[in-house]
């Protein structure tokens, strides 16, 4: 299961796999609304937050098949939150001002990730999908074992730190050392606040 970092070229199979991830997903369904044009309001999504994340570096990680094909995807930020590319800021602020009530469902995401962040500089997991058929057969753990070995490996970060809405992947993070930090709603949905504190695996 080689898990590489994304490429440029990796961008529109990355996204593919990531949108159909998370479709279904609380906090996707939550901020993007399950309504007519859903699909391509996730795939714009997921694109902007790669297409951020690639120039300035932050860590994209890709699983590959024994084809080449990417099986699932990874992303983040480092210690540092560095500005998006003025293209990108300004391709989100057009998406986030032609959804009604993003940026509201967005200040509540951020107030609850807010009360569970570690002080400490720290990696964040913001994303993390395998293909939906592929799931339980060791994609995702690869995945997750491999961010966090980058943030291991600096010495800056305290550890990683990431956000879920599902009661099975609270278990599936509990199974690799994270705790968790914060709880609070998504309208209906649990968000879960949890922390992977480093020398704790």
């Amino acid at each position: 299961m080689p898990i590489t970092p994304a490429a440029s070229s990796d961008l529109h199979a990355a996204v593919g796999c990531l949108a159909t991830a998370f479709s279904q997903d609380p906090i996707t369904e939550f901020l993007l609304q399950a309504a007519p044009g859903y699909e391509e309001r996730v795939t714009q999504f997921f694109s902007l937050l790669m297409r951020a994340r690639l120039p300035l570096k932050m860590p994209v990680l890709v699983a590959r098949g024994s084809s080449g094909g990417i099986q699932g995807a990874a992303m983040g930020y480092t210690t540092a939150r560095p500005a998006w590319p003025t293209d990108v800021s300004d391709d989100w602020d057009r998406f986030e001002a032609a959804i009604p009530g993003l940026s509201e469902r967005l200040a509540v995401y951020d107030g609850i990730a807010a009360q569970g962040k570690p002080a400490d500089p720290h990696y964040y997991l913001g994303v993390i999908g395998v293909d939906p058929t592929l799931q339980g057969q060791g994609w995702g753990a690869q995945l997750l074992q491999s961010f966090c070995a980058l943030s291991a490996a600096d010495p800056l970060s305290s550890g990683v730190y990431l956000e879920t809405a599902k009661a099975s992947n609270v278990r599936f993070y509990e199974r690799a050392g994270f705790v968790e930090t914060g709880r609070g709603r998504l309208g209906n949905a649990p968000l879960w606040c949890m922390y992977l504190p480093h020398g704790q695996r």
